[in-house]
């Protein structure tokens, strides 16, 4: 009877043991980080940029509706990058891998140069693990520092 308990828990250690998660958070989050780098240098080439993107993404810009999809955001992508003198930079300021090493996100700030002009944000960007072991970003929301110019009208007193 003894070598039947033993048999049994030894069964529930192996279930138990193969139930938990075998993923590596830190080597995650190092490829996640390496993929965002090889990314922001591809700011130059729209398609390029845009391939970083799942199929069914959202690319949310300051003052503008949502872009849902790789294919429009390749589009609005190439329009922005034409501008003259375009740059695109930004830095990472948190970088998280969920515990299943599915998803991820990164926040930070971001600076887009123009001629003439350009602007200094912050972001967030959610990240999905794919079949292939890459990541790509599912959710891209970025905002200026810059408080949006007032409206006509608006003058923040109630009047009568």
């Amino acid at each position: 009877m003894r070598t039947r308990e033993t048999l049994v828990a030894a069964a529930v250690l192996i279930v138990v043991s193969g139930c938990q998660s075998s993923v590596d958070v830190e080597k995650e989050r190092s490829a996640l980080l390496a993929t965002d780098s090889q990314w922001m240098h591809s700011a130059s080439d729209a398609s390029k940029f845009a391939s970083y993107y799942t199929a069914d993404a959202s690319f949310d810009a300051p003052g503008a509706p949502a872009v849902k999809g790789q294919a429009a955001i390749r589009d609005t992508f190439k329009q922005l990058n034409s501008a003259p003198g375009f740059a695109l930079e930004w830095k990472i300021v948190q970088a998280k891998v969920a515990a299943a090493g599915d998803l991820a996100y990164t926040t930070g700030t971001y600076e887009l140069k123009v001629t003439g002009g350009g602007e200094k944000g912050k972001y967030v960007t959610v990240w999905a693990k794919q079949a292939d072991g890459g990541w790509k970003v599912t959710d891209d929301i970025f905002n200026s520092d810059e408080a949006p110019p007032a409206s006509a009208g608006a003058s923040g007193a109630a009047q009568n």
